[in-house]
C-alpha cells in the first residue's frame, strides 16, 4: 500500500529519532502524571477505534485521557512494548487500575480492569497529532459490566 502524500510529508518533518524522544517524554509525563498535553498539536484529534468515538482538539483530548487514568478510574497503565519510525509510533499498553467514577454511563463498580490495548500515534513538528486507541474502551465496558464468577 502506498502512503498518500499528507502522509509522507509528515514522516519527512520528524525523523525516527526525534519521534522516539517526542513520544518517551510524553508518556514520560503521561504515566507520571506530568503535563503531557504539552506533546500534543493544539488540533490532535483521539480515535477510539473500537467504538469509532473521535475527540478533537488539545483541550478535549487532555480532558479525554484525564478523566480515563484519574476520574472513571483510578489507573496506572503499564507499556508493554513501544516502537516508533519517523513520525508515526506504536505501543503495546495494559490499562490497569479500578473504576472509581461514572464511565460511559456506568456509576462506580470499585471493580480492577486489566485491559490490553494498541495505541497508534502520528507526529509532526514535534507534537503528537492523532491518537489511535485500539481496543481500550469496549475492553474497559466488558469488564466493569461483567457478571461476578465464582
Amino acid at each position: 500500500m502506498a502512503l498518500g502524500s499528507e502522509t509522507r510529508a509528515t514522516t519527512e518533518r520528524m525523523s525516527r529519532a526525534r519521534t522516539e524522544e517526542v513520544m518517551r517524554e510524553y508518556l514520560a509525563a503521561l504515566l507520571g502524571s506530568g503535563p503531557f498535553a504539552i506533546h500534543l498539536a493544539s488540533n490532535v484529534t483521539m480515535t477510539l477505534v473500537d467504538v469509532g468515538q473521535v475527540v478533537a482538539g488539545r483541550d478535549a483530548v487532555e480532558q479525554a485521557i484525564v478523566n480515563f487514568h484519574h476520574e472513571a478510574f483510578a489507573a496506572q497503565p503499564e507499556v508493554q512494548t513501544f516502537t516508533a519510525g519517523a513520525g508515526i509510533a506504536f505501543a503495546e499498553i495494559v490499562f490497569v487500575g479500578q473504576h472509581i467514577g461514572d464511565f460511559v454511563g456506568i456509576p462506580a463498580t470499585g471493580r480492577d480492569v486489566r485491559v490490553p490495548y494498541v495505541a497508534a500515534y502520528d507526529l509532526a513538528d514535534d507534537r503528537i497529532t492523532a491518537l489511535r486507541l485500539y481496543g481500550p474502551a469496549s475492553g474497559l465496558v466488558q469488564q466493569v459490566t461483567a457478571s461476578e464468577t465464582a
